[in-house]
């Protein structure tokens, strides 16, 4: 016979489990999904198998990159296991490789994608969507979305796809990744091949748009347009935001090296045979030295030479960074404290928590809390503040004075082109 003990022991461990579960969700989620210092991505595209791409692949190892971001076309031999095991036998079995879908992977593409699916199961990532073909995930505090316009694989809509996607997110950095161009997106003979939603929708998002396809490395100015190529500044410190961003093809992954056949005003660096290139790979360190929105890339062959080198501020969210400044104590313009109690449980007594934070000066503000899918639920405040401590309190009610579902809520301060975010449980 099962005795009341027994019953009662079960209870505990479950409201163990519960609490274990809230406390990830609240505490070491955040920090899991934040990006780290100077953490560093390679680029490429067009791969094949040999010693070129071996060659590719140990320097994305020298360079200490953390992470594979591969614009389509493999291996070329339709052999997804030797893709697989080339990779392997240099980064391991464990290195984070995220890939799109490229026209020569089209053959044997479930098997392709079923040894990405198997290397993301085994790091623990999880992914949205069709792998490869038209998917998203966050890696590192970092939005990417993989998907493959032009090529025969499964899925369509992807410019739709990228347009939800990003106006659901808030991260400071997404990264758009495909593997086909349009023809004025590239200096080779490709055609256009995706359409242009997708360059346009991903410009809309601020996210950063990586391609592969053509056997070269290139990379535009700062654009507003990719379809008529509006070049917003020619700075090699690009300031991306929602409107404006900028596209490169990476494909010096190991396979061949094309000539230079188009040029435009709009191209910050071509690297193809015209300029004697070798093949390597774009590297790109995100969050450098604590500075979250500050990101520098350089393109690097095989030989050590240095194609190309620039800097891009993410100012998507709201927020900037002087890169000539380093940074100091209390140079934020507000500090934001964790809401009080947390988790908020609805009583007869009491339905509401306090948020709490100090502006060091005036300007216009915004306190929000989101649901988990970044939509507004209720807006607290807005309008200019003028400096000083401040604590506003929220009734766990939606705009529309209705008590919200428990669950995980961001709330989430905006000021003086700054903003911050924190978690908070609601418990009916």
């Amino acid at each position: 016979m099962i005795s009341w003990r027994h019953f009662h022991h079960l209870a505990i461990i479950r409201k163990f489990i519960y609490w274990m579960g809230i406390f990830f969700i609240l505490v070491w989620l955040p920090l899991l999904a934040q990006t780290s210092a100077n953490f560093k991505i390679a680029f490429i595209g067009d791969q094949g198998l040999g010693n070129s791409s071996v060659a590719v692949l140990n320097l994305i190892k020298s360079e200490g990159a953390q992470a594979v971001l591969h614009q389509g076309d493999f291996d070329y031999d339709d052999n997804p296991d030797a893709w697989e095991a080339q990779i392997n036998s240099v980064l391991g079995a464990n290195f984070p490789y995220f890939a799109s879908a490229g026209n020569h992977d089209e053959a044997r593409w479930s098997d392709y994608q079923q040894h990405l699916k198997n290397r993301l199961t085994r790091l623990g990532i999880a992914w949205d969507g069709d792998l490869g073909a038209k998917s998203s995930l966050y890696y590192k505090g970092i939005f990417i979305i993989l998907v493959a316009p032009g090529v025969d694989v499964p899925g369509s809509g992807h410019d739709t796809y990228i347009r939800d996607k990003l106006a659901a997110d808030n991260s400071i950095w997404s990264i758009c990744s495909w593997h086909k161009n349009m023809e004025t997106m590239q200096v080779g003979g490709k055609s256009d091949e995706t359409g242009w939603g997708v360059y346009e929708e991903a410009t809309k998002g601020g996210a950063i748009i990586a391609t592969g396809h053509e056997h070269s490395y290139s990379r535009t100015h700062l654009l507003s347009s990719p379809r008529s190529q509006t070049v917003v500044s020619r700075a090699d410190t690009m300031t991306i935001a929602k409107g404006q961003s900028f596209v490169f093809v990476s494909g010096l992954g190991g396979a061949s090296i094309r000539d230079q056949e188009l040029s435009g005003a709009w191209w910050a660096s071509i690297y193809t045979s015209n300029q004697r290139a070798n093949y390597g790979a774009l590297f790109g360190t995100f969050n450098v030295n604590g500075k979250a929105n500050l990101a520098t890339f350089y393109f690097k062959d095989i030989n050590g030479n240095i194609a190309d080198r620039f800097a891009v501020i993410s100012n998507v969210e709201g927020s900037t960074t002087d890169i000539g400044a380093s940074p100091t104590p209390g140079a934020s313009g507000f500090t934001l404290e964790q809401n009080y109690p947390n988790p908020v449980r609805a009583s007869a007594f009491n339905l509401s928590t306090a948020i709490r934070f100090r502006l060091t000066k005036a300007a216009p503000t915004k306190l929000v809390i989101l649901n988990l899918l970044g939509q507004p639920v209720r807006t607290l405040y807005e309008g200019e503040m003028t400096a000083g401590e401040r604590m506003i309190e929220w009734d766990a009610r939606d705009d529309a004075g209705i008590v919200v579902p428990s669950g995980v809520y961001i709330y989430r301060l905006e000021s003086g082109g700054e903003a911050h975010s924190k978690g908070l449980m609601f418990m009916k």
